[in-house]
């Protein structure tokens, strides 16, 4: 009786965590998953009650654990579920990377240009960015179009037939993620930049003054300032336009 419970528990969990393939790397990109939200302990439990939800079968259909045909079907799912993590996390990383432009521009990462060993690793406009875009997204019904899209997703590449991927538009996907960011970034960029100019043209007719000294305050400020006044009414909306939608599945997957 209990060697047919832990066989049986075995084989549960052998799927589970099959199922749980298609979902860990979402789980590892997406900033409101983060270990900041989620500890290890709970995201791995997490993880595979929402994959034991949109699991598409109700029996056991897998190939036995210790074949080469289960490896291979691990593979394919991690690999899917890399592409679908890469899909919904872009608006994160968009976000992610105008923070990192604009500390960059401001002079507070300055450490890392000049010792990259010693300087910070992420900026923490980045973080807050990130952070923001989390926030909008949830608020949006973001969760709704995660579980949407992984759900579609079966449906379209079955866990347990051949599918093909389109990693083409991934590139145009790469081009769009650094321009969009440098063009949301641009008036904070051009509003440095005139600062930097007047500090410059202050340090040169009033050496004394030494403006380098004073230049993060003054460029911080008035950076923090434009973010306020532009970012508000506008970031939120792109936001929205950029998130991935399941209708745009096959696209990626045939």
């Amino acid at each position: 009786m209990m060697i047919d419970f832990t066989n049986h528990f075995l084989n549960e969990l052998i799927v589970v965590l099959f199922a749980s393939a298609r979902l860990m790397p979402a789980f590892f990109l997406l900033p409101f998953f983060s270990n900041n939200v989620l500890t290890g302990s709970l995201r791995l439990p997490i993880t595979m009650l929402v994959a034991f939800s949109l699991w598409p079968y109700q029996e056991k259909v897998l190939p036995p654990f210790e074949t080469f045909l289960y490896l291979g079907l691990v593979s394919k799912e991690l690999l899917i579920g890399v592409l679908l993590a890469f899909l919904i996390s872009w608006p994160f990383w968009i976000l992610h990377a105008v923070g990192a432009i604009i500390d960059n521009q401001r002079g507070a990462t300055i450490s890392s240009s000049i010792d990259p060993i010693s300087g910070v690793d992420t900026s923490e406009l980045s973080n807050f960015f990130n952070l923001f875009a989390a926030a909008v997204f949830l608020q949006g019904g973001g969760m709704t179009l995660f579980l949407e899209s992984y759900h579609q997703s079966y449906q379209i590449c079955s866990p347990l037939r051949d599918c093909t991927f389109a990693f083409s538009p991934i590139f145009a996907i790469l081009t769009k993620l650094m321009s969009k960011s440098l063009i949301l970034a641009s008036p904070v960029i051009a509003v440095l930049l005139m600062t930097e100019a007047i500090l410059g043209l202050l340090s040169r007719f009033a050496p004394q003054l030494n403006a380098f000294s004073i230049a993060l305050t003054v460029k911080s400020l008035i950076a923090f300032l434009v973010i306020i006044l532009y970012f508000s009414a506008f970031i939120p909306d792109q936001i929205n336009s950029l998130s991935f939608y399941s209708e745009l599945l096959p696209v990626w997957f045939k």
